[in-house]
């Protein structure tokens, strides 16, 4: 595995972690529907939110990487999501979040943007 894909795995570790702290309980990691090339890497919950969380991560501080979520991969997200709503029981309120690690394991800058995004009106 390239040290990036460490890193990234790293990183979505780290970010889970953050979330626990901050009350929040991991439902998933890594889910992907039935059908689809889309990933989403954190799905948490607090009170009666769901949250669909895109983790980026990067070892330089050359660009902000909540920047790589761009309009394809929040339209893949969003598709993600509807999938996993409509296999759960309860009618959850929900939202998207980015979460960035910036750094290493040892030192790192950790930024959480809740309601990062809408889903775009089809």
């Amino acid at each position: 595995m390239a040290e990036h894909n460490d890193w990234g795995k790293v990183a979505e570790q780290i970010a889970a972690e953050h979330l626990i702290k901050q009350g929040y309980v991991v439902r998933e990691r890594n889910w992907q529907p039935m059908h689809g090339h889309v990933e989403i890497d954190i799905i948490s919950q607090k009170d009666n939110v769901l949250i669909f969380i895109e983790v980026k991560a990067r070892q330089s501080e050359d660009y902000d990487p909540a920047d790589a979520v761009d309009d394809k991969k929040i339209r893949k997200l969003v598709r993600a999501a509807e999938s996993y709503l409509r296999s759960q029981e309860y009618d959850f309120e929900y939202r998207f979040d980015i979460i960035t690690v910036i750094g290493n394991e040892e030192q790192f800058t950790l930024d959480h943007i809740e309601d990062a995004f809408l889903p775009p009106l089809s």
